[in-house]
C-alpha cells in the first residue's frame, strides 16, 4: 500500500505523533475477542464526534462486534468546526475512542484520512488517538488485486460547486437544522400525528439540501481515479452511502454515523461490501455484479 496525492494537491500530512502524557499507555497486543466478525479491512467515516448528532452508541456496538486487519478512518471523525458553545461530548463518545485504542493494541493497522471538519484539528486528533498514520489520500490494494484510492471526498467540492465555502455553509446549516429538528422531536400532547408528519417532512428536506450541497459529480471521481491509475475510489463526506460503477471505475461511499450508520468492509477474499448497522448488520451492496438487500 502506498499513499498518493490528489491532482493539484501539494499538501501532505506527516505521521501524527502522540502528546506524551495525553496518550494512553501502550499494552501488549490483545487476543481478538470471540464473537466478533473478522474482516480484512473496514472503512468508516463521518462520526462527527463532539456533536449532538453523532450516533456514538451505535458506532460503539459496531466496533465491539467486529475486528479487522486494517481500519480506515475516512475523515470527519472529530468535528473541529463545532468547537465552542455547541461542543457536545458524552460517555459514549469517550467509549468509542477507548475502543479504537483497543483495536490498535490488538494489532489493527489504523490509518486516518482527514476530512474538511478535522483537517485543521490535528492537536485534537493527537490528544484522542495518539500515534496514528495519517494521509490526505491513500491507495489500498484489496486481496483480489484491485487498487482503490481512499480520500475523504471534500477534495472534489471546489470543482463541482465553484467554491469550498458552500460546503462550509451547507455543514453549518445542516448542524443548525438538526438542532432545530431535535427540539421539534419533542412530542406535544394532543397533536402527536400532526407533529410526527411535519417532523418527517422537515427531516427529508434537510437531507435533500445537505446531499445537494455536499455531493459531487461523477466526473471528479473518474478524473482522480484515472490520474492515479486505480480501479476505484472509496470516500465519505456526502453522508450518502453508495456502491456503483462509473464506467470502468468502482465508486464506493461508506456513508456516515450521523444518519446512515454504514461501513464498507473487505472480506478475506477481497470482496467489498457496504453494510448498514442497526444492532444487526445488513448488506446494502455486494460487489459490482450483484446487489443484495435483506
Amino acid at each position: 500500500m502506498a499513499d498518493v496525492g490528489m491532482p493539484g494537491s501539494e499538501r501532505s500530512h506527516p505521521m501524527v505523533q502522540s502528546i506524551g502524557d495525553l496518550a494512553w499507555p501502550r499494552e501488549s497486543p490483545d487476543i481478538p475477542p470471540r464473537g466478533r466478525t473478522y474482516y480484512r479491512s473496514i472503512w468508516i467515516s463521518d462520526f462527527h464526534l463532539g456533536t449532538v448528532r453523532c450516533k456514538a452508541e451505535s458506532l460503539l456496538k459496531f466496533l465491539r462486534s467486529h475486528c479487522a486487519e486494517n481500519l480506515f478512518l475516512v475523515g470527519d471523525v472529530i468535528d473541529g468546526w463545532n468547537v465552542g458553545p455547541g461542543w457536545c461530548w458524552d460517555a459514549a463518545q469517550t467509549a468509542v475512542i477507548e475502543e479504537l485504542w483497543a483495536w490498535r493494541r490488538r494489532g489493527t493497522g489504523m490509518i486516518f484520512l482527514p476530512g474538511n471538519h478535522d483537517e485543521r484539528s490535528t492537536e485534537m486528533v493527537r490528544t484522542l488517538f495518539g500515534t496514528v498514520e495519517c494521509h490526505e489520500n491513500f491507495v489500498h490494494r484489496t486481496a483480489e488485486g484491485r487498487c482503490m484510492l481512499i480520500t475523504h471526498g471534500h477534495q472534489f467540492d471546489g470543482a463541482t460547486h465553484g467554491a469550498r465555502w458552500l460546503s462550509v455553509v451547507g455543514s453549518v446549516g445542516y448542524s443548525a437544522a438538526l438542532r432545530l429538528n431535535l427540539w421539534y422531536n419533542r412530542e406535544r400532547p394532543g397533536s402527536i400525528s400532526r407533529h410526527r408528519a411535519a417532523r418527517l417532512f422537515f427531516k427529508r428536506q434537510v437531507k435533500s439540501v445537505v446531499h445537494y450541497m455536499m455531493d459531487f459529480r461523477d466526473e471528479q471521481v473518474t478524473r482522480a481515479a484515472r490520474h492515479r491509475r486505480v480501479d476505484g475510489v472509496i470516500c465519505g463526506h456526502t453522508h450518502k452511502p453508495d456502491y456503483r460503477m462509473i464506467g470502468p471505475i468502482l465508486y464506493v461511499n461508506d456513508g456516515d454515523w450521523v444518519q446512515s450508520r454504514t461501513a464498507l468492509v473487505e472480506e478475506t477474499s477481497g470482496l467489498l461490501r457496504l453494510l448498514r448497522w442497526d444492532e444487526i448488520e445488513s448488506d446494502l451492496r455486494c460487489d459490482q455484479k450483484e446487489r443484495v438487500s435483506r
